[in-house]
């Protein structure tokens, strides 16, 4: 009986045993079923996500070309090294045999640590770009005792004119972390990218950027990299060429007039707001930035006197000085205050309550009518205006003309200037009152009266158009709005121009030259200005005022000159500010009347003079 019972408890227990591994076998055919053959596509799906990765394909960089084709900024061969960390024993050791074959300094070893701790070990790092042809010869030489180190050839920015562009250009550089926050773009996320920073290269940076493009990788179990899979349909796409109004032979040009002077200055075509030349000097070497640049040389380029960084074209504010009367003669003739054949008689100052306000030339013009207070530059012809018209008027006649705006060139940085009227000196300063004095000052271009070369050349473009308010544009192929009238009386514009004519080809004017533009004898328009940067004491005046060239530099008046040509059928019109240059007459006029005849012969407008022959070697033969 016993016996019986234990074979029955066996038999049960073996078929509980069996009936549950049948069941979890089941179980188990099941899922296998489900995830084999249900799921099948879904995990082939993601093994297959698992196993294929896109890399971001950088494009190539649109080039910025001037009006007539000429490169101004391009992408050439970049030579650099990278350094892939998990093929590395020791990196001290290893970028120390670097520094061997090229200069690594300190905060660029600290700064090759920090990305190789931010990246998975077989992610190539940089170590530097921008290396010369030798240097990168040297280390593909060195290369294989070398392990880790990889020479690379990718793109990188070029300017082929040096610095005569810089501040029109501006340079690229590495993404700002505001950058990355405020684009979304997956470019600026990769470690060699590089944006616009400043100038056409930051205003243009849309167009000139470009589409990534994607590269299909397989990838192994840990995420390298074992083959490549291009695809046509995720090719990058190049950014689009931009063309400047800038010429090119006239930028040139003008950074020769200019020589080791700084300042300013701006040409524009009267007819259309391009501008033809915008040049700041001293200019910096654009392609030094890009490649890198020691904090000592830095240091030195910020402490210079000259500020090569500041554009001076579009930010420097300066007096315009006696290039401001035109606007005081426009209100004046549009007020109906003024006679134009009335006479002023110039003592050499007006005296205003206990106040002496002097004229520059110290024994007086004698009496001068409209025209000629322009041709002489007399001052205490404008004092005497400032009795008649008031400052508002000058303000509203000063806006119509271009002055206190800014202008988006698309360059960013820029100026207005300031044009000052009684609102503005009653929010702006301590004593609110706007008193005769103000005007005085304000009315030969001193005082609070600010303007930049840019300005300049815009008013005196609105001058020589006569009608439209011209506006000036860089950029070729932007929409740019239709000019607004001026609607200043045509007659009164005219005597405005023919005091400017005057000034530069009638005898006695203060940038007479008796050399007219072109052989075929081209007449042009313009106004000098000295802007005083330092007053004048009563001991000057009694001894003698000290002449600029027996000064500091820094303490020296500023030249200034603003003109057109043809006269007759108006072209180009430039605005020029030599810095610490002395009289208007000299420097500035000088450089302007280069730069007109310049534009004039670029556009063929005049012929340019016969070059000079070379003297012929004795004996020689043709």
């Amino acid at each position: 009986m016993i016996e019986g019972n234990d074979n029955v408890s066996l038999t049960r227990r073996s078929l509980i045993l069996s009936g549950g591994g049948i069941g979890i076998f089941g179980l188990l055919g099941t899922r296998l079923y489900h995830l084999q053959v249900r799921r099948a596509e879904d995990y082939s799906a993601l093994s297959e996500n698992n196993r294929f990765n896109y890399n971001i394909i950088v494009p190539s960089r649109g080039r910025i070309l001037d009006r007539g084709g000429n490169v101004l900024a391009l992408n050439r061969q970049d030579y650099r090294v990278e350094l892939i960390a998990e093929q590395v024993k020791d990196i001290d050791l290893t970028l120390s045999k670097i520094a061997e074959v090229i200069t690594l300094s300190d905060p660029t070893r600290e700064r090759i640590r920090k990305d190789i701790k931010k990246h998975a070990k077989f992610v190539p790092v940089l170590v530097e770009d921008h290396l010369s042809w030798e240097d990168f010869s040297a280390l593909n030489i060195r290369a294989p005792e070398i392990p880790g180190v990889v020479p690379k050839v990718g793109e990188g920015r070029a300017y082929p004119y040096n610095g005569v562009f810089c501040h029109v250009l501006g340079e690229v550089g590495k993404a700002k972390p505001s950058d990355v926050e405020n684009d979304k773009d997956p470019l600026l996320r990769q470690p060699t990218f590089r944006i616009g920073q400043s100038g056409v290269e930051k205003g243009a940076e849309q167009r000139l950027r470009g589409k990534a493009g994607r590269l299909k990788v397989e990838v192994n179990a840990v995420g390298r990299i074992v083959r490549e899979w291009p695809e046509a349909n995720n090719r990058a796409k190049a950014g689009a060429d931009v063309y400047l109004t800038i010429d090119a032979p006239l930028q040139e040009h003008a950074a020769e007039q200019f020589g080791e002077d700084s300042g300013g200055t701006v040409v524009i075509d009267v007819q259309t707001g391009e501008v033809r030349t915008l040049l700041s000097m001293p200019f910096y070497d654009g392609n030094r930035m890009v490649s890198g640049i020691s904090s000592e040389e830095l240091a030195v380029m910020n402490s210079d006197p000259k500020t090569p960084f500041n554009n001076k074209a579009v930010r420097g504010v300066y007096p315009p000085a006696s290039t401001f009367k035109m606007v005081v003669m426009l209100a004046a003739l549009e007020t109906g205050l003024v006679n134009p054949e009335e006479r002023v008689i110039c003592t050499g100052h007006t005296k205003v309550g206990n106040k002496k306000f002097h004229c520059w030339r110290r024994r007086g013009h004698g009496p001068v009518n409209l025209v000629q207070s322009l041709q002489y530059s007399c001052d205490v012809y404008y004092y005497e205006m400032a009795h008649r018209i008031g400052i508002d008027t000058v303000h509203d006649v000063a806006v119509r003309l271009g002055l206190g705006q800014s202008y988006d060139l698309g360059i960013q940085s820029r100026a207005s200037g300031l044009i000052p009227n009684r609102a503005w000196k009653q929010k702006n300063r301590r004593d609110g009152w706007w008193r005769l004095g103000d005007s005085i000052n304000a009315f030969i271009g001193q005082g609070y009266v600010l303007s930049t070369p840019l300005q300049l050349a815009v008013m005196t473009a609105r001058l020589a158009n006569g009608q439209q308010a011209i506006r000036p544009h860089v950029i070729i192929g932007e929409n740019i709005p239709e000019f607004a009238d001026m609607n200043f009386d045509p007659a009164h514009l005219d005597i405005v121009r023919e005091s400017m004519r005057q000034v530069c080809m009638v005898p006695g004017g203060t940038a007479y030259r008796d050399l007219p533009l072109g052989p075929s004898g081209v007449d042009m328009a313009g106004k000098t200005g000295t802007g005083q940067v330092t007053g004048i004491s009563a001991s000057e005046r009694a001894t003698g005022v000290v002449h600029n060239r027996d000064k500091e530099w820094r303490f020296r008046d500023h030249s200034i000159f603003v003109g057109f040509a043809p006269f007759e059928s108006p072209r180009f019109a430039v605005g020029t500010i030599v810095e610490h240059g002395g009289s208007g007459s000299g420097r500035a006029a000088d450089i302007s009347r280069a730069l007109l005849q310049k534009s004039l012969e670029l556009d063929g407008l005049i012929v340019p003079p016969p070059a000079e022959e070379s003297p012929k070697e004795p004996g020689g033969t043709l």
